[in-house]
């Protein structure tokens, strides 16, 4: 028999072999397709509750220095008002002494300092001047007790969003790996499923001629090929430009490889805009640890201005960079390094992608 004809005959055997294919199969294909879906979802609102809880951890700092200040300013507004407290009791003290048992003794001890000002200024103990100043510190005590209310309340508030924050990222987080568990799952069946089949085609294999081997045999190296794809590179390539920017792309490409974790900053892990306030910061520029932030911190390039070491943003709705959730580091040649989401690792990929809403050059 002809080559050409036995690799058509086991190539027509082959096709019936796949056509056979129980319906289990096709399946667990349709609920692994459906389970990536929900997947890349769950990573996408997973990566928006990181980056809200990384805005939230900025305000609670804010507000937590904010209360700081107001106690120190309420503790300072007290300390002058008791040392001048003693001073106009040691005066009326001197003026009443000999008096025997004198009113003002007994506001010595009076805890009120309206009661305490008003009491002395009656008595005309002090000079009216003094008795202004007390009314004054008094007045400022009032004013310092009342920021340290507003700034405390203000920091309650934030610790209690803060927390509300870290549950939401945490629900979505776990709710993203049940559901990776599950696609784990099927995959692992499918494989199963695979392994059949391939043990059924390798069973009529054995019964073919050299031919049909060396065709499978080439057909199965191109698969392989085609599977695993080109491996990235990583070495930095020349990066015209800035030596900022260039030392920020010689950063990016180290870190290839490395895992995505929600709120990390390197060294060992990232989460997005980790990735990039890290790499950056290796180029002296600081960037907050905020998608937010970094769309702010530097000049907006038009699309075909982008250049190596520009970090590329990307949104739910394009005009609208409220909507921010994911950047890039721009490494050329369209495509930049970032931390994808979790499970995957830090990688090279395209980067004017649909989602794509502009670039920023620190």
């Amino acid at each position: 028999m002809r080559l050409g004809a036995i690799v058509a005959a086991t190539s027509s055997l082959l096709c019936g072999v796949l056509a056979s294919e129980p319906a289990s199969a096709r399946s667990v294909k349709d609920q692994i397709a459906s389970a990536h879906q929900q997947l890349k979802a769950l990573n996408n609102q997973a990566e928006t509750a990181s980056e809200q809880y990384n805005a939230a951890r900025i305000k609670l700092a804010a507000a937590q220095q904010e209360a700081t200040k107001a106690d120190a300013s309420l503790a300072a507004a007290r300390a002058r008002m008791a040392t001048l407290q003693k001073s106009v009791t040691q005066f009326a003290q001197a003026a009443y002494r000999g008096g025997g048992n004198s009113p003002i003794i007994g506001l010595i001890s009076d805890g009120s300092a309206g009661a305490y000002i008003a009491q002395i200024s009656s008595m005309q103990a002090v000079s009216s001047t003094e008795a202004r100043t007390l009314a004054q510190v008094d007045a400022a005590q009032r004013v310092e007790e009342a920021a340290q209310s507003v700034a405390s309340a203000a920091l309650a508030k934030q610790k209690a969003a803060t927390t509300a924050m870290a549950s939401s990222r945490d629900k979505v987080l776990a709710a993203a790996a049940r559901e990776k568990k599950i696609l784990s799952g099927l995959e692992a069946r499918e494989a199963a499923i695979v392994k059949a089949a391939k043990q059924r085609a390798a069973r009529l294999a054995a019964l073919r001629e050299a031919a049909r081997l060396r065709a499978v045999q080439q057909a199965t190296a191109q698969a392989a090929s085609a599977i695993s794809g080109p491996i990235q590179s990583t070495v930095a390539p020349v990066v015209s430009g800035s030596g900022g920017a260039r030392v920020a792309v010689e950063w990016a490409y180290r870190e290839l490889g490395k895992p995505y974790v929600w709120a990390a900053a390197g060294p060992n892990s990232f989460d997005c805009s980790g990735l990039t306030q890290y790499v950056w910061g290796k180029a002296g520029v600081y960037l907050g640890h905020y998608t937010g932030d970094q769309w702010n911190e530097g000049a907006h390039i038009s699309r075909d201005q982008v250049q190596p070491g520009d970090l590329v943003f990307f949104a739910y709705n394009t005009s609208q960079p409220s909507t921010i959730h994911h950047v890039g580091i721009y490494v050329g040649g369209g495509m930049m390094i970032d931390a994808p989401y979790t499970g995957a690792n830090v990688r090279k990929e395209p980067a004017f992608r649909s989602d794509y809403i502009g670039a920023v050059r620190p």
